[in-house]
């Protein structure tokens, strides 16, 4: 092989890796600061009581709470910032803020006394950020987008039963470069058919709800004609991603006007062990064609998310009968690691969320807001990127003076109806 050849190939080698989204070297796809304003003003504790069309995202089995006929509108709005340090020369950067409007829409219709079922679509989890500087833009975004058809069995005991079948679509869009002449552009696309959820719910006495709820894993490849990358144009590009199985339980109990939730949720992060990226370089001049394919770095850790939540129910003043106040927290725990960080979400360090709302209830009808932030840190350290046992991780994050930070404010509203 002639040098300038030599040359190419090796250029085009290291930009492969280029292609790779540095989202996907994130702290957990899921989003502990989802659905719906109801549920998310008391830290998004739904597993043991929820009783409306948002048991699809939470646990089918509270279809069978629902009535007759049954829907669910949430409408959201998540405002995020992270700081980094995405290389060696923009070291402790902010990013933009990024703002990402999400949506519930379920509904669900009871065909007996014991058979309910049910519809809902929603993004289900995202990663990403935007950094600017000068004139480049460093872009990552990712979301993944789920439909479900979902049914419900009320049985003798008060016990409860439900499942959702999954369709899972998963799109990633990785910029980077002035926007006249990118260094890297694509963005893939692809869907899953594969997923399910079941779960179930017990009332053992009246004032005490019981669940279990339980997701499994999916994994979506995403696949493009092309993409951009060292401004060369790659062909037949594709990777996968992998949103992870979990496990959840949750328990409410109403005492008078006060109720009181807490869930626990077991997230298999650690499923995420990496899928690589394959492309087709440009061809050379009297050289054959391969494919080329890069490993990509996960090594998350699985993690336990704990919410709690209160809900102060103001019977007890005529005028105010039907409204409910709200509170919560939630604790995530830290899953990404701090040899592996991600300039584009979650640092490698546990995040709290402070939640609150507010609920009117009417007859057969409730309308619901809420508020959420969302806060975390992790260190990153010269010693963790630069440990001789890591695997090699071209576009990770670099050691900064500053830790790693995110910061997450959330809006909700929502509506329900049953008949």
């Amino acid at each position: 092989m002639r040098p300038a050849g030599r040359l190419l190939v090796v250029l085009l080698s290291a930009a492969l890796p280029a292609l790779l989204p540095a989202a996907a070297r994130a702290g957990g796809y899921d989003t502990p600061m989802l659905y719906s304003a109801r549920h998310m003003g008391m830290g998004g504790t739904a597993i043991g009581f929820v009783d409306e069309p948002s048991a699809i995202f939470h646990n089918p089995a509270g279809l069978a709470h629902t009535g007759t006929i049954s829907v669910t509108g949430d409408i959201s709005v998540l405002l995020a910032k992270v700081r980094s340090s995405p290389n060696v020369i923009q070291q402790d950067v902010e990013s933009n803020q990024t703002v990402a409007p999400l949506f519930l829409l379920g509904g669900g219709l009871r065909l007996n006394e014991i058979v309910t079922v049910g519809l809902g679509i929603y993004p289900i989890a995202l990663a990403g950020a935007t950094y600017k500087y000068g004139t480049v833009e460093d872009r990552t975004r990712l979301v993944f987008l789920e439909a479900s058809p979902a049914f419900a069995l009320n049985l003798p005991g008060r016990v409860r039963l439900g499942a959702g079948y999954r369709v899972t679509y998963a799109s990633v869009e990785r910029f980077q470069g002035d926007p006249s002449e990118p260094f890297l552009d694509f963005e893939m696309k692809g869907l899953n058919w594969l997923g399910f959820r079941a779960g179930a719910q017990w009332t053992p006495v009246q004032w005490l709800q019981l669940g279990a709820v339980y997701r499994h894993r999916t994994k979506t490849k995403v696949t493009n004609d092309s993409g951009t990358a060292l401004r060369l144009r790659f062909t037949d590009i594709e990777t996968s991603f992998v949103l992870p199985s979990k496990a959840g339980l949750g328990a409410r109990a109403d005492f008078g006007y006060l109720g009181v939730a807490v869930d626990g949720e077991y997230l298999l992060n650690g499923q995420n062990k990496g899928y690589p990226l394959v492309g087709l370089p440009p061809p050379m001049e009297g050289q054959p064609v391969a494919r080329q394919e890069v490993a990509n770095v996960f090594a998350w850790k699985n993690e336990l998310t704990i919410r709690a939540g209160l809900e102060l129910r103001l019977g007890f003043v005529r005028a105010l009968e039907h409204l409910a106040l709200r509170g919560g927290y939630v604790n995530d725990g830290k899953t990404t690691n701090e040899h592996y960080p991600s300039s584009f979400g979650t640092p490698p360090g546990p995040t709290h969320v402070i939640t609150g709302g507010l609920g009117w209830r009417g007859t057969g009808w409730q309308v619901n807001a809420a508020f959420a932030r969302r806060f975390g840190t992790g260190e990153v350290t010269a010693a963790d990127v630069n440990d001789p046992s890591n695997q090699v991780c071209r576009f990770c994050g670099t050691a900064g003076k500053l830790p790693y930070k995110i910061g997450v404010t959330g809006f909700y509203l929502d509506f329900s109806y049953a008949y």
